[in-house]
């Protein structure tokens, strides 16, 4: 489904980059621990 120029008018820009942040704050998170556990478990 694409995006009108309204619809894009009607989102909260400061919402998807909060939630963007929050994505790459969990991935940094589990790429820590997968790196943590790889080098436990040699």
């Amino acid at each position: 489904m694409p995006l009108t120029p309204l619809a894009e008018a009607t989102v909260d820009w400061s919402q998807v980059h909060a939630v963007k942040l929050l994505g790459v704050a969990l991935g940094a998170l589990f790429l820590l621990w997968a790196i943590r556990r790889m080098f436990r478990g040699k």
